[in-house]
């Protein structure tokens, strides 16, 4: 489970990036473990009459035999978890979505919005969990028998065989029937039982997801409104290094700085914590999570940068110290080398003593003699026209090459190894290994909500002093986001950036991100406006603002 898309260049860096992790082992496993146990669920509430037991008994004139069709079941099911898993992962099921409110200045209603149910959202994905459950459920069942022929049969049936005579009595030499089980009958019955788990695992991961992403609020009250210390526990959230509790412990104060009046003032009035005021510690928090995007754009920036400056630096000609010593030996090492004995050993040798002639050699005369070279351009001048000549070239071969790349980049086949413009600018605006856009706009929310608020709610007057700060951190944010968006290289990959026209610079999420800043801007400015002298915000600052929140004036 984790809470953010996962943030790669390409698909294929996602692909290599969880490979190998034990979450993807674990999928696998846990899809495994469910398909074994519900397949022996399955085949023990079966009657006699479907021929699913272990063993065969035959006429009275024959001994046992194992029969084929519970094992060919079994291995539908365990084909059946593959395809899941693959999906599941593919599809990154354990991405849950939290909720984002959208940007006051967009919102004009002050009623905080609402939320649909769980109940609703599990309507809403009803249809498409079905049309998957049945279209994997028709692609496993007739495409089962031949992947049990041709890949499971043979290792399936000795491992069941060997498990099979620890109980019954089986001959040793027994071996399958010459043509796998593909009656229609069990096909119809793999189906059936197929669709009946595949619901169960699409349902089982709606109901989950459903019911996580849930407001962090209990009896209409924040969950840590019980705790003994409520802004304590708050604090430990925010600052807590597991994704889940991080993620929550935000979203429940954008919650507090949004509904409850005496959460708020409890915040502004806690001035002597041992770590500082509560107002402090949550500031810091807060302004560290938007910092780390100018961060990230800064780390971007900087091998470009340090190039460059490299480059517009003049090469002075080195100076060399004096020679103390004379040059290094270039003889071999050993004092008496062995000589070759074999043939093979003398080739060898000899092949060796050429390449490094060749190679070291500071000339770069061709090893071809004149005379070698001749004989070839005859022959070219012979049976290649000029046309054809020029078609060999170096330059030209590369230019094909290139060409037909780009085709297959164009393909579905191609597309995991496209780097994405809005693949790598979200990889460097929102964080990486998954998106942070959550914590991000939960963070400037609950930030621009308490300073609002804290005009009339902070008797102590601890904001005041800090109006400058946040306003300085968000336009310097917003003006990096849309610096980084503009100048950001495309990436020679990306083949469909130029059919995107102007549009293929917004990506929805950074755009998101650029909303709510430019929002709590506008608030900022509308609130402490006229105070803005007083508080040492100069005209400049507050027309850099202005500009930054696409404010007039």
């Amino acid at each position: 489970m984790h809470f953010g898309c996962r943030t790669t260049d390409s698909s294929f860096d996602t692909f290599k990036q969880y490979l190998f992790r034990f979450n993807t082992l674990q999928t696998l496993v846990c899809y495994f473990f469910s398909a074994w146990w519900f397949s022996e669920v399955y085949i023990w509430s079966m009657t006699a009459d479907t021929d699913l037991q272990w063993v065969a008994e035959g006429k009275l004139y024959e001994r046992r035999r194992l029969n084929e069709r519970p094992i060919y079941l079994r291995s539908f099911f365990f084909l059946l978890a593959s395809t899941q898993s693959i999906i599941h992962i593919y599809c990154d099921y354990d991405h849950i979505t939290l909720p984002i409110d959208t940007p006051k200045s967009e919102n004009k209603s002050e009623k905080s919005p609402t939320m649909d149910s769980p109940i609703a959202k599990l309507k809403s994905v009803l249809p498409i969990m079905l049309r998957n459950a049945v279209t994997r459920a028709i692609a496993t069942s007739l495409s089962g028998p031949f992947v049990y022929a041709g890949c499971i049969r043979w290792v399936a049936w000795p491992w069941t065989l060997w498990f099979a005579r620890l109980v019954w009595s089986i001959p040793k030499e027994s071996t399958p029937s010459r043509y796998p089980p593909m009656q229609v009958g069990l096909m119809i019955r793999s189906f059936a039982a197929g669709l009946m788990l595949l619901c169960l695992w699409e349902f089982s991961n709606a109901v989950f997801t459903a019911y996580v992403a849930q407001e962090p609020l209990k009896n209409g009250q924040p969950l840590t409104a019980d705790s003994r210390e409520p802004n304590g526990s708050l604090l430990n959230g925010l600052k807590s290094r597991k994704e889940g509790p991080k993620n929550f412990a935000f979203w429940e104060l954008t919650i507090i700085s949004h509904r409850y009046e005496a959460r708020r003032k409890s915040i502004f009035n806690e001035i002597d914590r041992a770590k500082g005021a509560t107002w402090t510690q949550i500031l810091g928090i807060c302004l560290g999570t938007i910092q780390d995007i100018n961060t990230r754009i800064s780390d971007f920036q900087s091998p470009a940068s340090s190039a460059s400056a490299q480059a517009s630096q003049p090469k002075d000609p080195i100076q060399r110290l004096p020679q103390l010593s004379s040059p290094l030996k270039q003889d071999p090492i050993l004092i008496n080398p062995v000589s070759p004995q074999s043939n093979v050993e003398r080739v060898e040798a000899t092949a060796e003593s050429i390449a490094k002639y060749y190679g070291q050699s500071p000339s770069s005369r061709s090893p071809l003699s004149p005379h070698v070279k001749e004989v070839i351009n005859i022959a070219k001048d012979k049976f290649l026209t000029e046309e054809q000549q020029n078609a060999f070239t170096f330059t030209r071969l590369t230019s094909l090459f290139s060409d037909y790349f780009v085709q297959y980049l164009r393909t579905p086949v191609g597309y995991p190894f496209r780097q994405l413009f809005a693949r790598r600018l979200s990889l460097v605006v929102l964080g990486n290994p998954t998106s942070q856009i959550s914590i991000i706009i939960n963070a400037v929310d609950s930030i621009t909500n308490l300073a609002v608020a804290s005009l009339k709610e902070d008797q102590y007057g601890t904001v005041n002093k800090d109006i400058p700060t946040i306003l300085r951190t968000f336009v310097i944010t917003v003006q990096n986001i849309e610096r980084i968006r503009q100048q950001m290289p495309v990436h020679w990959t990306d083949t469909e950036f130029e059919e995107r026209g102007g549009d293929g610079r917004k990506v929805k999420e950074v755009e998101l991100v650029l909303s709510h800043l430019k929002s709590g801007i506008a608030q900022l400015i509308q609130t402490f406006g006229g105070y803005a002298q007083d508080m040492g915000l100069g005209p400049v600052e507050m027309r850099a603002a202005r500009q930054a929140a696409d404010l007039a004036g």
